[in-house]
């Protein structure tokens, strides 16, 4: 008896260990449950001392108390805290968008909240937006909540997070699917995301990665137009918008996506060159100002920043500032002040007054007295301001410093025609042309001279200025044929052949009456290329030559034996 019932124990024990084996075996094989997602909250940004640290906290406690702690883990203040002073950071500040991405990875966050808040007539207004922390551009705004309280606002910013979470873990899909490049997959996956968040920009990004990828143009433009309604600071929607209408020379969307782009991606250096370029090109670089200078009050005395407003002043031509600025940028970064800098400084403040402009650019030349292009820069300056002599000067050390320079033997040339030194303007421009000058820019210089010559000559009726006035006009034809230059030669030989005609039979001078015959077949041979751009005074001319050719022929006929 005894035996039976020490035995029988044992056969359960046996039994129980046969019964447990499998199940032993069967919970060995099933692998972990996943660990619920962590949320981290933090400051929120605000003018008032405390308020968002003390948003932070209610939104903290009611997200805690609100959602089930399988479900999701509320990373808590003082965690978030320790990690801040380790890091060096305050416990009291909201933090930018990196730094609270950074802090997100830090703690281990799948997701962190942040935003603005404010106090209101009838209580408090919050702002919140959700971050994925693997990629801080994915966010979803929520609804602007308002509350009596402090409390009774984040309650309902509380409720729209959860909402916006029931996307999360469709876009997961998503992605994934898009990673494994299965496309079509990933676009019904984002939809069913969207089926129970609507306004889920997260799960529209990936939505319109995946048409991209499948080059459905179209779907990506619509859905980055639908995300836009929902959060006009969405970065990849933005980016699409602006490639899209790019390509479609669609330039007004594209400048009001790119500058949108800028605004919501400030610390985007490379973005914002292309965006200040882009406006630049298209004559709209006045739309970059108010973006940049939200950005200097962001980032006081940061040279990136100034050296970032400092270009888009000039491009939007508001001197003035860019002048203030460029100083600044100066001062905090000494290596801004290039030979570059100066450049484009002095010719800013020419616009201004010219003296302006040569302090500027002496102080370039102080610092780098053998660079040519500086130099230039000053002789302009200062020829600009009536100062010739010192000009001459400064452009002929520009030249000697290097022969090839830019513009040089045309701001040389310049001078010396502001010096009223014509054969010596002539003298540079042939040589310039001879050795290798730019030919289009030395006409240009020629026919300024020579337009200058006829309008002097035309009011004084000076024969010797009218004469000047057709060798620069045929010469910068020579260098590069123009219409100008052919019309205004022949209209200025036209008044050298009227007055030496008159003057010939005052005189009964055979020099005079020939060089009335030559002065006219030049302005026969020129005027008709003034038909299209001067029609009527190309036709009254053309009109009035024949009627002297009879005289002129006379007078050499009785003048010349």
């Amino acid at each position: 008896m005894r035996h039976y019932r020490l035995s029988k124990p044992r056969a359960f024990v046996a039994l129980a260990g046969l019964a447990v084996l499998p199940l032993s075996g069967a919970f060995a094989q099933r692998a972990p449950a996943d660990p619920p997602p962590k949320v981290m909250v933090s400051t929120f940004a605000s003018s008032e001392k405390d308020l968002g640290i003390q948003t932070a906290d209610a939104l903290r406690s009611r997200i805690t108390r609100d959602v089930d702690a399988k479900r999701l883990t509320v990373i808590p203040k003082a965690d978030i805290n320790n990690t801040l002073t380790a890091s060096g950071y305050s416990t009291t500040e909201a933090l930018g968008s990196n730094d609270a991405k950074a802090l997100a990875n830090l703690l281990r966050a799948d997701e962190y909240v942040e935003g603005t808040v404010s106090r209101t007539p009838t209580g408090v207004k919050i702002d919140a937006r959700v971050v994925l922390a693997r990629d801080n551009t994915l966010q979803q705004p929520l609804p602007s909540s308002e509350g009596a309280s402090l409390n009774a606002a984040a309650q309902a910013v509380s409720r729209s997070y959860q909402q916006a979470r029931e996307q999360f873990a469709g876009e997961r899909n998503c992605s994934n699917l898009s990673r494994e490049k299965k496309y079509a997959e990933a676009v019904l996956t984002a939809r069913s995301a969207l089926s129970k968040y609507s306004n889920g920009t997260i799960a529209m990004v990936c939505l319109a990665n995946a048409y991209q990828a499948l080059q459905q143009t179209d779907s990506v433009l619509a859905v980055s137009e639908r995300i836009g309604a929902i959060d006009t600071r969405n970065i990849a929607a933005l980016r699409y918008k602006a490639e899209i209408y790019q390509a479609r020379n669609n330039t007004a969307k594209a400048t009001e996506a790119l500058t949108s782009l800028m605004a919501a991606d400030p610390s985007n250096e490379r973005l914002r060159d292309q965006v200040i370029a882009s406006l630049a090109s298209t004559g709209q670089a006045g739309k970059a100002v108010p973006i940049i200078e939200e950005a200097l009050r962001a980032n006081p005395g940061d040279p990136k920043t100034l050296s970032m407003a400092w270009r888009v002043y000039l491009a939007a031509q508001s001197y003035e500032k860019a002048l203030t600025i460029g100083a600044e940028l100066i001062k905090a970064d000494t290596a801004a002040a290039d030979t570059s800098y100066f450049i484009r400084t002095a010719s800013a403040a020419a616009q201004l007054t010219p003296s302006r402009a040569g302090e500027i650019v002496a102080q370039g030349v102080a610092r780098y007295p053998n660079n040519a292009s500086l130099l230039l820069v000053q002789a302009n300056a200062l020829s600009k301001a009536g100062q010739n002599a010192q000009a001459l000067v400064a452009a002929r050390r520009a030249i000697q410093v290097n022969p090839r320079v830019d513009g040089g033997f045309a701001q040389l040339a310049l001078i010396y025609s502001a010096l009223n030194q014509p054969d010596s303007v002539i003298s540079v421009i042939r040589a310039a042309s001879a050795n290798g000058g730019d030919k289009k820019t030395l006409a240009q210089v020629a026919l300024k001279t020579g337009s200058d010559a006829y309008k002097a000559g035309n009011a004084s009726k000076s024969r010797a200025d009218l004469q000047r006035a057709v060798q620069f006009l045929q010469l910068s034809d020579q260098l590069e044929s123009s219409a100008d230059a052919k019309f205004l030669a022949g209209a200025s030989a036209f008044l050298v052949g009227q007055s030496a005609v008159n003057e010939a039979q005052e005189k009964k001078s055979c020099p005079l009456a020939r060089l009335a015959k030559e002065s006219f077949g030049t302005a026969q041979e020129n005027v008709p290329a003034g038909l299209t751009t001067y029609a009527d005074a190309a036709k009254q001319l053309l009109t009035a030559i024949p009627q002297f050719t009879p005289a002129v022929d006379d007078q050499i006929r009785r003048f010349c034996k």
